[in-house]
């Protein structure tokens, strides 16, 4: 590094510590999926745009490459502490993690820096399982215009702030751990195969619907994608080792920091309270498919069921496959062995949101 990048380097650290100081005025920058739910309507766009005049900044991100372009545009260059994403949970995912990205780019490996950009998630997408967990309700431009009729021109400590968990998640690839991927609601192998089935039948909760009705029915009748795909619900023979204890076979788990609502106000998988610790972990156990299809109804609810088994403190999971973090799905690396060894921990590092129960009785 020269002398000149090491300058600034440090002088784009100290410009993000000072935008982070509770004294600092309040300066959203809103990240916008266009291609995510609600969010690809031009009109909803023209209207979050219209809401953030300057010192605010908005920028669209209909790729990674983007995401990451327009991230560093609002923190380092505009100065942002509150970042507004309009998106889904996969939004959410890619925002997350080119955030810590960009802080260790500039302050360094290790501890995050003990100031982050808060996030005030809109939702916008087709699954806002994190949205909900944080109490973010209605269309996206009403909670931006809110939000800014609160806080706008005030100082960033009357900002309420929620803690955000977060799973670190990696594959160990002979001697060597893939970087951390960060996220809030993991699921195993089956959870993987599931998604890339459903998604043919339709993105959301209609085609999840689409998906287990068919399901049900191939198991019922034999259909051909019954006779072609079943052996992707498992049970697995690999074991699943989850704070010293193993499961083996086992059918799938699925971990999680925030509330799994699977269905608006309606289905609960898994309840967390504020910082509760460690993440919650939900193992099902190995059962034939038809038993499996016969469960569907309780693993969308938080009730205990016999053959599902909840760890509600869980610290570390080891496994082994691909898998999905947020909706997104992430394939085996390439590697001598057939199934790579993953690791499921809670992180170090933990992220701020903006919880959506402010009134004006309070500010």
């Amino acid at each position: 590094m020269t002398a000149h990048h090491a300058t600034s380097t440090a002088a784009i650290a100290q410009g993000w510590l000072a935008a982070m100081a509770p004294s600092a005025g309040v300066r959203v920058g809103a990240l916008v999926n266009p291609h995510a739910g609600i969010a690809r309507k031009p009109h909803l766009r023209h209207r979050l745009a219209g809401l953030l005049s300057p010192p605010h900044a908005y920028v669209e991100t209909p790729d990674l490459g983007s995401l990451r372009r327009g991230l560093a545009q609002l923190v380092v260059d505009a100065g942002a502490n509150v970042l507004a994403v309009c998106g889904g949970d996969g939004t959410v995912h890619h925002v997350v993690n080119a955030l810590i990205g960009l802080a260790r780019e500039i302050h360094g490996d290790g501890p995050l820096p003990p100031a982050m950009p808060r996030l005030l998630l809109l939702n916008g997408g087709t699954l806002n399982i994190v949205g909900r967990t944080c109490a973010i309700h209605g269309p996206p431009d009403a909670t931006l215009g809110r939000f800014l009729r609160f806080f706008a021109g005030g100082p960033l400590s009357r900002v309420p702030a929620r803690r955000l968990a977060l799973l670190a998640v990696q594959w160990q690839v002979g001697p060597t751990w893939t970087p951390v991927r960060y996220g809030f609601v993991f699921g195993s192998e089956v959870a993987y195969h599931a998604i890339g089935l459903y998604e043919r039948f339709g993105a959301g909760y209609l085609g999840l619907s689409r998906f287990l009705a068919e399901l049900g029915r191939g198991a019922v009748v034999g259909s051909e994608l019954w006779q072609a795909e079943r052996w992707k619900i498992g049970p697995y023979q690999e074991p699943l080792r989850i704070d010293g204890r193993t499961y083996a076979p086992y059918t799938g788990v699925a971990a999680s920091t925030v509330d799994l609502t699977l269905a608006i106000g309606a289905a609960r998988a898994i309840r967390r309270d504020l910082y509760q610790p460690g993440f919650s972990a939900r193992v099902v156990e190995a059962m034939p498919a038809g038993a499996l299809l016969r469960l569907v109804p309780a693993l969308m609810s938080d009730r205990p069921t016999p053959g599902l088994v909840d760890l509600p403190t869980a610290q570390q999971m080891d496994l082994c496959g691909p898998y999905t973090l947020d909706g997104e799905l992430f394939h085996q690396p390439d590697a001598p062995q057939q199934r790579v060894p993953l690791r499921v921990q809670l992180a170090e590092a933990r992220l701020q949101a903006v919880p959506g129960e402010w009134t004006a009785d309070e500010w």
